[in-house]
């Protein structure tokens, strides 16, 4: 479920086109993504980075002549669902292993270090590139939960986590809620009959705890929470501490994940129990 991958191994994408039909200005950003991504890629990520802010709205210039509709986006809310979106559909299609997961992430941190403006976004300002208006909210409509044993379906998901913890790994993304709803799944509830999901719960857990396990360990608290909070960030069926990201989560998942980790297949278990291992590292550096 975590084979690694060749660095030379030719992304397929093209399921991200065939999905769905894209506008023109939507091919123009896959066919940077697929620049960026692919073996001996034919953009750095910083071009990349550039070459999707000059295609953004606010910086075109003014038409001289008739425009098609369907050739741009019409809006910078537009624009960036789009680009968000695909961006999400193409992760879902590297491997954990590929080094396409490096360079997106370099792609990401080259986009926020561009300047571009301030975008008011549902009446709150946002800077463009640093404040990735509009990322979150785009995430969160592509969570598509892997509840089923589905080959594909569970490889595109692991794929999709190992970018999100990337994301937070490296400060690009700030959403303690996801992490939870993550570790969740994994963790806090009894593990699933079928050896196939058990094992995609545990190689997300395996993605976020590699990626962003430090990160997650210097955002924990025991402030108190808000009773909205409380709904969201409340626990699974097996944990009953308290809720949000707090130390006493962190150590249940850490115990659960040791635990949970001698339940998988085979080929993953020293993988798993290595994650659950990095969490006592984690928290031992951190404490000292």
């Amino acid at each position: 479920m975590l084979d690694s991958c060749a660095a030379d191994e030719i992304l397929d994408l093209e399921p991200v086109r065939t999905a769905e039909e894209l506008k023109p200005f939507e091919e123009k950003l896959l066919g940077i993504l697929n620049d960026l991504l692919q073996p001996d890629p034919k953009l750095e990520a910083s071009a990349a980075a550039k070459n999707i802010d000059e295609l953004f709205p606010s910086n075109d210039n003014t038409p001289t002549g008739p425009v098609d509709e369907n050739d741009t986006a019409e809006d910078p809310e537009t624009f960036l669902w789009s680009l968000w979106g695909l961006i999400i559909q193409v992760m879902r299609l590297v491997p954990p292993n590929h080094p396409g997961q490096t360079r997106m992430i370099a792609f990401m941190e080259s986009l926020g270090q561009i300047t571009s403006g301030t975008l008011n976004v549902w009446g709150s300002d946002q800077e463009l590139w640093s404040d990735f208006p509009i990322l979150r909210p785009c995430l969160r409509d592509h969570l598509e939960y892997i509840g089923e044993p589905d080959p594909d379906g569970i490889a595109e998901w692991i794929n999709q986590n190992s970018f999100m913890a990337r994301l937070l790994g490296k400060d690009l993304l700030n959403w303690d809620t996801l992490v939870i709803w993550m570790m969740r799944d994994a963790l806090e509830e009894e593990p699933p009959q079928e050896q196939i999901v058990l094992d995609c719960y545990i190689a997300v857990v395996v993605q976020w705890i590699t990626h962003a396990g430090e990160t997650i360990f210097s955002q924990l608290s025991d402030q108190d929470l808000s009773e909205q909070q409380k709904r969201v960030t409340k626990g699974g069926s097996l944990y009953h501490g308290k809720d949000g990201l707090c130390p006493e989560r962190w150590e249940f998942w850490r115990q659960r994940a040791g635990e949970v980790s001698k339940l998988v297949s085979k080929d993953l278990q020293p993988i798993a129990l290595a994650a659950a291992e990095r969490m006592s590292q984690i928290e031992r550096a951190q404490k000292a």
